[in-house]
């Protein structure tokens, strides 16, 4: 009996068997004609961001036949922007066969930014720092390629030396983790000049043949303590000669910070007078907002002057204290300027002027007997006291005070309202055949007289002229008096 059940299953089985060995023959031929592909650099780059990026591409041979001609690239490589991005190639074969046209390979790109930022310094990297001084940031910035400006993500730190020596960190990161790192090294040096002072005047007038005696000067360094005995003297003064002779005054510190000064000495022929000396004189101070600028220019121009000055309070007793410290004459113009009042009387006017003399001896330990009379004394502002102004002026004489007037008015008490108008009235009044005495004010406000000072020393110093301040062997410039 015939088994129709095994029959059927041997022939499903010859079935099957034939499908697979048609199918194997067709893979192996697939096989055999897969392109021969070779991939031209490496599979897997990184292209730092803003760099042209060019593909390297690739060799494709079938059967030994250069196809690569044929071959599809996709590549949409952005090197202007951070990210992976994938180039593909279909190679194609078995064109012929709808479902097998292409095999299919990658390279993968990566566009990176492995820039560090740049971090720049404004100043210098190795900077000196006065020791006087705290440490002012000179100023930084930072800029990522990829980032622009990242000033506001740098960090600073500061991490000690030495005693002397320090340093400021900077530290950025960009969005990329890429990190720059500067330092800039701050040296605490000492550049302060000693301070050189003169004792006696800066300009010393003597008679041909008249021994001159030496007052030296005294220097004194915020570091180094006392340095007078360091100071040099340069210069010889002929007493047999008459002429202007120039002493130097030098004196250098241990961080060789120098300072100089100079002292002018006439040689003058017996019954000559020196001509052509300007004594700059301020009246009615001192003022909080006018004295320490005209004394900030008369340091910077190496020039002593004569102030009279007023009653003061406790806020401007420094002022007074200054003038006297930087080699001013300090002098006396009233305790009160109220003329109703001070030219009452002889003893008024005495009591007046004592004790503005005593409190200026308490606040600088000076007693100075150099006076103005307020309006001077040619005033007529007095009459209502006749013959006032005759007894004061023998009185103050013959009590031993010096009082002076003076030959050259700014104008700048109300007749002027610029500092042009200011310049002119002094250097129109200036002759080389007087002592010159020139009046201005340092009263609150006056800044006409204040803008003005420093060309009026300018014109002095270029036309040969000399300037001093006002002493007890001064000679007296005095008005004529009409009361």
């Amino acid at each position: 009996m015939i088994d129709f059940k095994k029959i059927i299953n041997y022939k499903l089985f010859i079935s099957i068997c034939i499908i697979f060995s048609v199918i194997m023959f067709f893979l192996i031929i697939l096989m055999l004609l897969k392109p021969n592909v070779i991939i031209l650099g490496n599979k897997l780059e990184q292209v730092e961001i803003y760099t042209k990026y060019k593909d390297k591409g690739i060799i494709a041979t079938i059967f030994g036949k250069d196809i690569t001609s044929e071959v599809q690239i996709y590549n949409n490589v952005n090197a202007n922007k951070l990210g992976t991005y994938k180039v593909i190639y279909n190679v194609p074969y078995l064109k012929k066969v709808p479902f097998a046209k292409f095999n299919t390979y990658n390279r993968i790109v990566n566009i990176v930014d492995n820039i560090k930022p740049e971090i720049k310094l404004n100043g210098d990297v190795n900077y000196k720092q006065s020791y006087k001084t705290t440490f002012i940031e000179p100023g930084f910035s930072a800029i990522d390629n990829c980032d622009g400006d990242i000033t506001s993500k740098v960090i600073t730190s500061k991490e000690t030396i030495n005693d002397t020596c320090f340093k400021i960190i900077y530290k950025v990161t960009d969005s990329s983790k890429n990190e720059q790192i500067l330092e800039r090294i701050v040296n605490i040096v000492d550049d302060i000049k000693p301070e050189l002072k003169l004792v006696g005047s800066n300009i010393v007038n003597i008679q041909l043949g008249v021994n001159y005696a030496e007052q030296g000067a005294t220097a004194y360094d915020d570091k180094d303590g006392n340095l007078t005995s360091k100071i040099i003297i340069t210069g010889k003064v002929n007493t047999q000669k008459e002429g202007q002779y120039i002493l130097t005054y030098t004196v250098t510190d241990n961080s060789l910070n120098t300072a100089t000064i100079t002292r002018i000495v006439n040689i003058t022929i017996p019954g000559n007078n020196i001509s052509g000396t300007i004594y700059l004189t301020f009246d009615d101070g001192p003022s909080a907002n006018i004295t320490p600028h005209i004394l900030d220019i008369l340091k910077q121009k190496n020039v002593k002057a004569t102030f009279f000055v007023l009653n003061y309070g406790t806020v401007n007793e420094y002022l007074i204290k200054r003038i006297v410290n930087e080699g001013h004459t300090i002098a006396i113009h009233g305790y009160s300027h109220v003329y109703r009042e001070i030219y009452t009387s002889v003893d008024v006017f005495m009591n007046n002027f004592i004790s503005l003399q005593n409190k200026i001896k308490n606040s600088t330990g000076v007693t100075t007997t150099i006076l103005r009379f307020p309006g001077g004394s040619s005033n007529t502002v007095s009459r209502f006291n006749p013959g006032i102004m005759t007894k004061l002026t023998n009185e103050v004489l013959n009590k031993g005070f010096h009082y002076f007037d003076w030959n050259i008015t700014s104008g700048d008490a109300g007749e002027v309202k610029t500092k042009e108008a200011v310049y002119k009235n002094v250097i129109r009044g200036l002759s080389k055949d007087k002592e010159n005495v020139v009046l201005m004010h340092d009263f609150s406000g006056n800044y006409k007289t204040l803008y003005a000072l420093e060309n009026i020393i300018d014109y002095g110093n270029n036309n040969g002229y000399i300037f001093d301040k006002i002493t007890e062997s001064t000679p007296m410039v005095h008005h004529k008096v009409v009361n």
